[in-house]
């Protein structure tokens, strides 16, 4: 229609004024839709830009992924079935390839998400062990995670078994997986010793207590105990003398035995008193089955 636009022309659009002139003086209505055309197109254009919102799919951008090209995931214009999963995208074998786990990664479930922040892969700032799959000794092996300390005490790999994936402190001990002896241990230095006012015997723990408790000793082993038995059977440690019982000096093994009170062997020469203070019947509090000892 003759409407090249001359070099310094103003234009409306990209059209001249004077191709405009010509068009309206020729063809007023054409003229009139081309305008319009011209002027309605571009705005839908914007406002269908404008009005999308990817915060409001189930996809929000962040970080990288509000950085990468459309494309890179909408992979030939397929907009419809994008995946929404870490795992779905970060694969050497789907459709959409970004970057994959290294062939050394972890054993883990597949919700990257768990330990992984969607900016960064390398800074791990926390594991959730529930998405884990391999043993503790598989990461904590002093190359991937921090393993035992040259001090730990002797035990097996099952870190689970004593400690929580939270902390390795207030560890609370499966003794089942220990190979080495009590003491090795109880000194005072790796876990908790005997106490100054314990009374003197072997250091084989379990010969009285539980591995759940110290406290209560349910039985005594006096076969790893030393020292006499008035250093314990004194009432304030153990059990000792009752009011009734009989005037000695000697030791409760002279007469009685480890396994109870009331069998008690013929009485030492060095008992003080009557020998009717000491007659069955006369105690009211326990009667005393005297065994004679075996005759030569």
């Amino acid at each position: 229609m003759g409407c090249a636009r001359p070099p310094g022309e103003i234009a409306v659009l990209g059209v001249s004024l004077i191709c405009l002139q010509r068009m309206i003086g020729r063809a007023p209505i054409a003229a009139m839709a081309l305008l319009l055309s011209l002027l309605f197109v571009p705005a839908v254009a914007q406002e269908t830009t404008r009005s999308f919102d990817h915060d409001e799919t189930n996809f929000p951008l962040d970080f990288v992924h509000a950085r990468v090209a459309c494309d890179s995931c909408h992979v030939q214009g397929v907009f419809r079935g994008t995946p929404t999963r870490c795992h779905q995208c970060h694969t050497l074998s789907g459709r959409i390839q970004a970057s994959a786990p290294s062939p050394n990664h972890i054993r883990t479930t597949t919700d990257c998400e768990f330990c992984h922040r969607a900016g960064v892969w390398e800074q791990v700032t926390r594991v959730d062990h529930f998405a884990v799959t391999g043993s503790c000794q598989s990461c904590h092996n002093g190359v991937i995670a921090t393993g035992k300390n040259p001090g730990h005490i002797q035990s097996s790999d099952n870190c689970d078994d004593c400690h929580r994936t939270f902390t390795w402190l207030g560890a609370v001990f499966d003794h089942s997986g220990i190979s080495a002896s009590c003491i090795s241990c109880h000194n005072g230095v790796v876990a908790t010793p005997k106490h100054p006012q314990h009374i003197q015997t072997t250091d084989t723990c379990e010969d009285c207590h539980r591995t759940i408790s110290w406290v209560p000793v349910v039985r005594v082993d006096h076969n790893a105990v030393f020292g006499a038995c008035s250093t314990c059977h004194n009432g304030v440690i153990a059990e000792g003398k009752d009011a009734d019982h009989v005037v000695t000096t000697e030791e409760c093994d002279v007469c009685h035995s480890t396994l109870n009170w009331t069998d008690v062997t013929e009485p030492s020469p060095r008992v003080s008193g009557r020998c009717t203070s000491c007659g069955v019947g006369l105690l009211p509090v326990r009667t005393i089955r005297i065994k004679e000892p075996p005759r030569q």
